[in-house]
């Protein structure tokens, strides 16, 4: 069997990339597990798709600084949920009881609102800064987040107004955007994987077996890689951050 992909951890460039060596290793099984050819040839054209929407917004300065902001859109949330783990650990009374009603908040509109598409993950923001603004202003006070709550909100308004200016320029164009086309390059990967899996059921083969085999070994390390990239990122912030508190 082929294990669960969280396809929501893999940037663009590493999800092209780790897409491109699973189609690789199937071709070169094809032959021998005939099942997997009409899969194999719908994730190629989903593949070119996602390939061409990455050249024109490598292209689009315009784009280039919508992912910057979703960037510090996305730092903003993770600083901001942080600080409100950090503070239910408080002896101070009130400061672990008011980070509990802020955590049950950023739970209501999603813990891990940061893996969510570019519209839902704006949505859900919108409605959890204007939550405790209006409802939980002395919660936010107590833990010492009224700071990173006024980021978050500032780095939510820059966003908007790159995507807005991204969207404007890709509206000149019919051609399909990265957003459009990741979706479709993963629903295709997966039932490719998937009808790949079954075939070790329906007609087990020593072909299947080292297929499936080489796939779970690019998936756990392919995984590994984004998560040492991303520990390595945030490593990086925080000492930033401490240097610059220390100074």
């Amino acid at each position: 069997m082929i294990q669960k992909t969280n396809f929501s951890l893999f940037p663009s460039e590493e999800l092209y990339s780790f897409s491109k060596k699973a189609v690789i290793l199937v071709d070169e099984k094809k032959t021998t597990i005939l099942a997997v050819e009409p899969f194999l040839g719908n994730t190629k054209i989903r593949l070119e798709d996602f390939k061409s929407a990455l050249d024109r917004e490598e292209k689009n300065p315009l784009v280039k600084i919508r992912t910057q902001k979703a960037t510090s859109q996305i730092d903003a949330f993770m600083a901001l949920r942080k600080q409100a783990e950090s503070a239910s650990t408080r002896k101070k009374a009130g400061v672990s009881e008011a980070a509990g009603v802020i955590i049950e908040v950023i739970r209501k509109y999603g813990w891990t609102v940061q893996s969510l598409g570019q519209k839902a993950r704006l949505s859900q923001l919108d409605g959890l800064i204007t939550e405790l603004k209006t409802k939980h202003p002395e919660e936010v006070t107590t833990i010492g987040a009224t700071e990173l709550l006024e980021e978050l909100e500032q780095a939510q308004a820059d966003y908007l107004v790159a995507d807005t200016n991204a969207v404007r320029s890709e509206n000149n164009s019919s051609d399909p955007t990265v957003s459009e086309t990741r979706q479709p390059l993963i629903e295709s990967v997966r039932q490719l994987f998937q009808i790949i899996s079954l075939q070790e059921v329906s007609a087990p083969s020593a072909n299947v077996t080292a297929l499936i085999a080489s796939l779970n070994e690019l998936i756990t390390t392919s995984l590994a890689t984004v998560k040492a990239s991303d520990t390595r990122t945030e490593n990086a912030k925080k000492n930033a951050t401490t240097s610059t508190e220390t100074k």
